[in-house]
């Protein structure tokens, strides 16, 4: 402790250096009242009668702060000075620092949303298609501007290597990641279902007389049968009908399952000629109904000709009288589109004029209707 001598040894001066932080001011010293950095002075007599002078000196260390400002996502609870915090806001803690005094340290926390993650099931298809996992429909309703990964298990360990073709029935996952940063709180399930096919088989060969009715039966595998071409049988739409033709033709047998899909089996009619059916004959008809939808079956009306040299004409009129088409070459036909647009579901009057290999002059007319 220093002593300061004056003019009289009785007489001492003592200072005290005191180190003191900001936060516990003022305080009172001797009934003085402290609140700065400086010295403080207090004279009191010793034990000779004399003047003690007593002096504080007063050395202040701040207290210091600190201000973080962070963001977390709201399925991923932030952690600072062993706090965890899950909801924004500011927050405060009060630390020591190096000198022993307040460290304030401030942080403030803004929690962003995590993806709103919306997963629409693809409806089923049949093999050998595949399912789109990519395509917009599956997460339609999710928000906006999301990036999508796709896993094979729930826990986002094994990637999907073609999202965009998915070929296995089963249930894949789906997790989005949002321009802010912050991912979906786990995978969310999408189910793929594809059924598996069934193969087209070629049946043994019907042989047969011309002109003789004869029973031919389809596989008892659907619930829709669509027989094409749709000639010389008693209807192009069941599962067994009655074929009374002169012309051999094979047959293409669209099944469609229960579950939408289709089977094409194939049927070869053979016709053997007797001899009275050796005289050449020649014919045609128009079928009943059409179906334009460009599924390679019966999308063209057109005369189906039996030993036909040439024809004439084939016209086509709507309800109104109005010509809708025509041609003169054989095996040519309308597809339903009139002035570029499909037309719409009626019923068409046909007249046809043609000349067979026979010489034959056959002139016909009728009715036929477009299905959609």
């Amino acid at each position: 402790m220093p002593f300061t001598v004056g003019t009289n040894i009785l007489t001492p001066t003592v200072t005290i250096d005191t180190v003191i932080c900001a936060n516990l001011l003022p305080f009172t010293w001797n009934n003085i009242n402290v609140n700065a950095t400086g010295l403080y002075s207090f004279i009191t007599q010793n034990a000779f009668g004399c003047d003690s002078n007593t002096r504080l000196n007063v050395i202040i260390k701040l207290v210091t702060r600190s201000i973080t400002v962070d963001s977390t996502c709201a399925n991923q609870p932030y952690t600072w000075n062993g706090n965890t915090y899950t909801t924004p806001g500011t927050y405060s803690v009060t630390l020591t620092n190096a000198a022993g005094c307040d460290s304030i340290a401030t942080l403030i926390l803004n929690v962003k949303p995590i993806p709103t993650v919306v997963i629409n099931d693809p409806p089923p298809v049949c093999e050998p298609l595949t399912i789109n996992l990519t395509a917009p429909s599956i997460t339609a309703g999710s928000d906006r501007g999301l990036t999508y990964t796709y896993w094979m298990d729930s826990l986002a360990t094994i990637p999907l290597v073609n999202p965009a073709a998915v070929a296995v029935s089963g249930n894949y996952y789906i997790k989005a990641l949002g321009a802010n940063s912050c991912t979906s709180t786990k995978p969310v399930k999408v189910t793929v279902l594809i059924y598996k096919l069934v193969a087209g088989i070629r049946y043994p060969t019907i042989t047969t007389a011309p002109n003789t009715t004869t029973q031919l039966s389809a596989r008892n595998i659907g619930n829709s049968y669509v027989w094409s071409p749709p000639v010389g049988l008693s209807s192009p739409f069941v599962r067994e009908p009655l074929f009374n033709y002169d012309r051999q033709t094979e047959y293409l047998i669209n099944i469609t399952r229960d579950n939408g899909c289709i089977t094409v089996d194939t049927v070869f009619v053979k016709i053997i000629a007797r001899p009275r059916d050796s005289l050449v004959r020649s014919d045609l008809f128009v079928p009943k109904a059409w179906t334009p939808n460009n599924d390679g079956h019966n999308d063209k009306l057109f005369p189906l000709t039996v030993n036909i040299r040439e024809l004439k004409y084939f016209r086509i009129f709507n309800r109104w009288g109005q010509l809708v088409f025509e041609t003169n070459i054989i095996g040519e036909g309308w597809n339903g589109i009139l002035q570029g647009k499909p037309a719409i579901m009626d019923v068409y009057t046909w007249t046809v004029e043609a000349i067979g290999v026979d010489g034959k002059h056959i002139k016909k007319a009728g009715n036929s209707v477009l299905i959609r």
